[in-house]
């Protein structure tokens, strides 16, 4: 096994820095497994977090030694999580765990319907050839349900570059 740690730190980093986190802003990590990235966005940011993970053993253990409330729930079925709460959702290579573009978008969509307005979102490494940006983007703007989505489609390895240059 390759430890990713710091790739992982890397990333939640780029992607805080991104989306302006504040102190006391509510961050929603979809797929949080160990917890790692909201005990990053706490240090770094000062930020509050629930973590959501479908994987017991992940969720306990974050519940017990990273900051923030994690939790293992059923990541496709979000009823009881409200609406208009959460300033930031990240979820970084989970949602493809969802398998048919169908339920991703589903869930992404429902993932936003959780943002407060102004809030932003970073759905990360979906396997473009499950989910790519073309997909997302005809997932977010042809429905009629009132969710009124700005959509930037940013590809990962511009993000985060393999060479180490800076991130646009």
């Amino acid at each position: 096994r390759q430890d990713l740690s710091a790739e992982h730190k890397c990333i939640l980093l780029t992607v805080a820095q991104r989306f302006n986190f504040r102190p006391g802003d509510l961050v929603l990590d979809w797929g949080a497994g160990c917890g790692h990235a909201l005990t990053w966005a706490k240090m770094f940011f000062d930020v509050d977090g629930l973590g959501l993970d479908a994987v017991e053993g992940a969720s306990t253990w974050a519940q017990r030694h990273a900051f923030g409330k994690f939790c293992t729930a059923d990541g496709a079925n979000l009823t009881w999580v409200p609406n208009d709460t959460f300033d930031h959702v990240i979820s970084y290579a989970a949602l493809y765990h969802l398998g048919s573009e169908f339920e991703q978008c589903r869930v992404g969509r429902e993932l936003i319907r959780k943002l407060r307005v102004g809030g932003q979102a970073f759905f990360g490494w979906n396997r473009g050839d499950e989910m790519n940006a073309w997909g997302w983007r005809e997932c977010l703007r042809h429905k009629d349900d009132g969710l009124k989505i700005h959509f930037e489609a940013v590809e990962d390895g511009f993000l985060f570059p393999q060479d180490g240059a800076r991130a646009g």
